[in-house]
């Protein structure tokens, strides 16, 4: 196989006007996006200075809604871009096939790329090419892809923006030649929001010329886009930047209140329960496909019943009880129905809006959520911990059987490792890892467990990075219940904190 800066190229992800997208086995072991840059841009000396100073610039962007610059170089005469690898349909490819967003899945799809918007912007980055193409849309959410890299092929001229841009998602001042600001990424939401919400370009078809004209000359059609959302469209979409608001205002008008990145990005997270039902994974190339026949892949969109304005005013979800069974999504604020105590295994306690776990040496201390059970198929567990005493690892569990203890575990470890393993009367089997991972005294840990005809899908985020997958098919366990656990790995204690735990899935 080939390999760029020790990066394993395993199947052709896409092409752009820059460069050739790859799935790539990342040196530990784990998934990337790579681009490998056209030689004929990295022949230009000039280009390799823009190349390092615009993704060290990307690199800055805060991992919100985003998909995150990991790593960038030359190898030889390569430049490659690596990212984290989004498993999901782009949003051109979801709508094309499964027709336009409504209701909540098209507040969520809004409130999710502005919030990447803001982080972006934020980081004094300007996306620049912000259109369908460029929003992928993960289980997790809206991932905005390629922020600040059209720049690099940019010669400021109107010429190379409309080749290398998207004339239907472009601003006025763009068109007009004039340098791009935040306000130009801002007026390509509103484009793509109406793309999303309608299925239509904004200014229609036709060849680039007739569309920039438009664009300069006209307004967008919005017709059939929800009165609330043609509203913030329209606003966002003035001829006038300077009447268009920020990103963070974006926020504000979508979910209420005065939100940051991080809070819209929980409530997005919170809403957004996409089931992909996906093709099997192609480990070292492309699918097999007879001729004549077409690939159609299914995109069934579904979002939990609480409102985005809920999640952040008052940054819970509705806590079920034991009686009827809840909807999802679910959110711990950690009160007195989580168990707290003293047993030989170690102590559970509260600590203001945390739950602490402290696990005795020899014992795996996992505690479950005071709920019913996963029952959905397909759901997403999430916590936000960090290891506060000790030497260990910790993390979320899901379809748990509290009789049996068995359970898938998605674990970090203080080494700086992570895994998924299946738990059987006492004994892990690992199924993905172990992967080496950053920032693990203090991360956040999200898991999907899906199910796949008779199997079981597993996947594994740390830090909003995909970093392993596992489909288990020898006896997989059915839906259950879902919490979080701790274990040392000396002879001493491990105390280890987590103040968030999220499970969301479709209703029912």
């Amino acid at each position: 196989m080939n390999v760029i800066g020790g990066y394993v190229l395993r199947r052709e992800l896409g092409r752009g006007g820059m460069g050739v997208v790859h799935l790539a086995t990342t040196p530990t072991g784990g998934l990337a996006a790579v681009k490998v840059i056209h030689p004929r841009l990295t022949d230009d000396p000039a280009f390799v200075r823009r190349f390092e100073r615009e993704v060290a610039a990307a690199r800055r962007v805060a991992r919100f809604c985003t998909a995150p610059v990991l790593d960038a170089g030359v190898d030889g005469d390569v430049a490659y871009l690596v990212t984290e690898y989004v498993k999901g349909p782009s949003l051109a490819q979801a709508v094309r096939e499964q027709g336009p967003l409504t209701g909540a899945n098209l507040e969520a799809l809004a409130a999710g790329i502005a919030t990447a918007l803001h982080a972006i912007h934020e980081a004094g980055v300007i996306h620049r090419d912000l259109k369908p193409s460029n929003v992928l849309l993960s289980p997790l959410g809206p991932r905005v892809i390629d922020f600040g890299i059209a720049r690099l092929a940019d010669e400021e001229s109107l010429a190379s923006q409309a080749i290398l841009g998207t004339p239907a998602f472009m601003a006025p001042e763009q068109v007009r030649g004039e340098p791009p600001t935040p306000a130009a990424d801002v007026y390509a939401w509103g484009g793509v929001i109406a793309f999303a919400g309608t299925g239509r370009l904004p200014f229609g078809g036709g060849s680039p010329p007739e569309v920039l004209y438009r664009i300069v000359n006209e307004g967008p059609n919005l017709d059939g886009l929800e009165d609330r959302m043609r509203a913030v469209v329209e606003r966002a979409m003035a001829k006038d930047p300077a009447r268009r608001p920020s990103a963070g205002r974006l926020l504000g008008e979508l979910i209420g209140g005065s939100p940051t990145p991080a809070t819209a990005t929980q409530a997005v997270e919170r809403s957004w329960t996409v089931t992909a039902q996906e093709e099997p994974a192609v480990p070292d190339g492309p699918a097999v496909v007879a001729p004549g026949k077409r690939v159609r892949r299914r995109w069934p969109w579904a979002l939990g019943a609480v409102a985005l304005a809920t999640a952040v005013t008052a940054g819970v979800a509705v806590q079920a009880g034991f009686g009827a069974a809840p909807a999802l999504p679910y959110h711990a604020d950690f009160a007195d129905s989580w168990e707290v105590g003293v047993t030989e295994g170690g102590r559970s306690e509260r600590d203001g809006a945390a739950y602490l776990l402290t696990a005795n040496p020899g014992w795996r201390l996992w505690k479950s959520a005071p709920f019913p059970g996963e029952r959905a198929q397909d759901v997403v567990v999430s916590s936000s911990a960090r290891l506060e005493a000790g030497s260990g690892e910790f993390g979320v569990w899901c379809r748990g059987d509290l009789g049996t203890g068995d359970r898938y575990e998605f674990t970090v470890a203080g080494s700086g490792d992570a895994s998924i393993v299946k738990r059987r009367a006492g004994r892990g089997v690992v199924l993905d890892g172990p992967v080496r991972v950053r920032g693990t005294a203090d991360s956040r840990v999200v898991a999907r467990c899906g199910q796949r005809g008779t199997a079981t899908a597993l996947s594994m985020w740390v830090d909003d990075v995909l970093v392993a997958e596992a489909v288990d098919t020898r006896d997989p366990y059915g839906p259950g219940a879902a919490g979080v656990h701790a274990a040392p790995d000396t002879g001493a204690p491990v105390r280890v904190r987590f103040r968030s735990f999220d499970l969301s899935g479709p209703k029912g």
